[in-house]
């Protein structure tokens, strides 16, 4: 009898976290803007990104966030976020604190001549970060994806 009660509880158990699953690929981006630069040096700056997430899954934490923007697979910038905590089953905005660094391969120089002759297809971003979910936790890596896609996303 405790067997069989057991199995049922481990396949209901089973049941339910396919459904959160599920419920974590629906998560979206609605919005994304930057809020304030800050410049920390010549070479480093601050910035407060506000990202709008409506999330149907349960509640979760985002850490070591980090990001990197290539042009013709060459580094431009490095950027690393800080932890963020996504509310479960709502749709909200979250300011998120991020810090930039310039390449040390890059000169001022020519920092200034990529901004003047911008083209978002030009540049692809390599993501990185862990999702944690009651202790359980993911690493979560999107490698290649074009900057002009993600703008496109983020303006809709």
């Amino acid at each position: 009898m405790k067997r069989g009660i057991r199995i049922i509880a481990l396949l209901t158990a089973l049941l339910l976290s396919c459904s959160c699953v599920n419920k974590f690929k629906q998560i979206e981006i609605t919005s994304a803007a930057i809020e304030s630069i800050t410049p920390k040096g010549l070479k480093s700056y601050d910035a407060v990104v506000a990202l709008g997430v409506k999330n149907p899954a349960p509640a979760f934490n985002l850490m070591n966030l980090k990001a990197d923007v290539y042009r013709d697979s060459t580094a431009i910038l490095h950027l690393t976020g800080e932890n963020v905590a996504v509310a479960g089953r709502a749709e909200k905005v979250y300011k998120l604190p991020v810090s930039a660094q310039i390449d040390s391969s890059v000169t001022l120089m020519q920092l200034a001549l990529l901004a003047r002759k911008f083209k978002p297809e030009e540049y692809t971003v390599d993501v990185s970060a862990r999702a944690v979910v009651g202790g359980i936790g993911k690493n979560l890596s999107f490698s290649g994806m074009s900057l002009a896609s993600l703008m496109e996303k983020a303006s809709k």
